[in-house]
């Protein structure tokens, strides 16, 4: 099985100042070459083919100018891809097909900036690149600040999340780490959409009551009123995170944790995503019941799972920390990259951080706030980072 998951148009290019030029005519890339090399560094393809090859190794640059008329793939299709895959590279025609329906087609397709017709005078070449260059950088500068306020935006979320909820939050970071495995042994590439659904595929433990919390993850019997709590969690992130622009994918894939995907249609790499967070939930809610992590392995094989992600997740375990050894530490003596072995719990039962979580400079001052004030039994179990002991 092939397995392929990326973030959508998540690629910035390399290098701001680079320049693509698509012709089948050697003469007009030796000129346009010769012409934008003293501002730019230009790189040439002799057709579509051969530019979508040089794009997928070396990334998307600043600027592509294509040609229309060429064997295969023409001008106007490049330009179509090159949007669907690199939308921040700005894109221009160069044809002598002056003509209202190429120069239509051409806008609709592939969003083309500008349109220049051969023989192109080197005024209105470099004017017209430079402009295309502009532009590039703007949207570059508008893709950074979206992506920081979405950055900012879910971590405010789950950081909800973790005061509400200390042991969800902290089954949803075990669950992250071990999609962020998965992915990696299956060679899925950039798999943020599947991990950010693995946080907040949690978020809707927030609406449900500790006590419940505690048998489902004990693996206790639940009333039939307990169990539509449980079954509606997925559900809850869902509509929170439904009106939050370029998360569509994410929202797909914990929709379909209960069956009831988007009204848009699902995709393979939508339907592969649920697949691995189901897996690696099914993995925690097991693990947590004390069922050993073969016979884990053994239920997931007589599933419907893929043999593919099961195959992986044996690998990550059998090659993972699990056995690495305890230490008891009291807060005064923790540091950062530790990572907490049991659930840290307050003196009257409540737990306050839940086991699995990294121990970064943050969780380290929320430690030494409750320690001061006399609120959490010590000493907390840890693993440590690297082997050390």
């Amino acid at each position: 099985m092939s397995y392929e998951l990326s973030r959508r148009g998540e690629t910035l290019p390399t290098d701001a100042l680079s320049v693509l030029v698509v012709d089948d005519e050697p003469t007009v890339l030796d000129t346009l070459s010769h012409q934008l090399g003293t501002e730019y560094h230009v790189s040439t393809a002799i057709d579509a083919a051969s530019a979508l090859a040089w794009l997928e190794e070396n990334g998307p640059p600043a600027t592509v100018i294509s040609d229309l008329r060429m064997p295969g793939m023409d001008g106007i299709e490049l330009l179509g891809e090159i949007r669907h895959h690199y939308p921040l590279t700005s894109r221009i025609l160069h044809t002598a097909q002056a003509d209202l329906t190429s120069a239509l087609a051409a806008i609709n397709a592939g969003h083309v900036l500008h349109m220049l017709c051969k023989p192109c005078s080197p005024r209105e070449l470099r004017g017209s690149v430079r402009e295309a260059v502009q532009y590039h950088q703007m949207k570059v500068a508008e893709r950074e600040v979206l992506d920081e306020t979405l950055r900012t935006s879910l971590q405010a979320l789950f950081g909800c999340l973790q005061l509400a909820s200390p042991a969800a939050f902290a089954r949803a970071g075990r669950i992250r780490d071990l999609v962020g495995l998965i992915c990696r042994q299956l060679d899925l590439g950039s798999a943020w959409e599947i991990e950010v659904a693995a946080m907040a595929s949690q978020l809707g433990a927030v609406t449900v009551p500790p006590s419940v919390l505690a048998k489902a993850e004990q693996g206790e019997p639940l009333s039939d009123h307990e169990q539509q709590m449980i079954d509606a969690i997925p559900g809850v992130a869902v509509r929170l995170l439904a009106d939050i622009p370029r998360l569509d994918v994410v929202v797909d894939i914990v929709a379909g944790l209960q069956g009831n995907p988007a009204t848009s249609p699902v995709s393979p790499i939508v339907r592969l995503a649920v697949q691995v967070l189901r897996a690696a939930i099914t993995y925690e809610s097991y693990l947590k019941q004390g069922v050993a992590t073969d016979s884990i392995l053994s239920v997931l094989s007589g599933d419907d799972f893929d043999p593919g992600i099961v195959d992986a997740l044996r690998t990550v375990r059998n090659g993972s920390a699990a056995d690495a050894a305890v230490r008891a530490y009291r807060v005064s003596d923790m540091v950062v990259g530790m990572r907490i072995a049991e659930d840290v719990l307050g003196v009257n039962g409540p737990v306050l951080i839940g086991h699995g979580m990294l121990v970064t400079e943050m969780l380290l001052a929320r430690l030494t706030n409750f320690a001061r004030m006399g609120q959490l039994v010590e000493p907390i179990l840890v693993t440590l980072p690297g082997g050390a002991r």
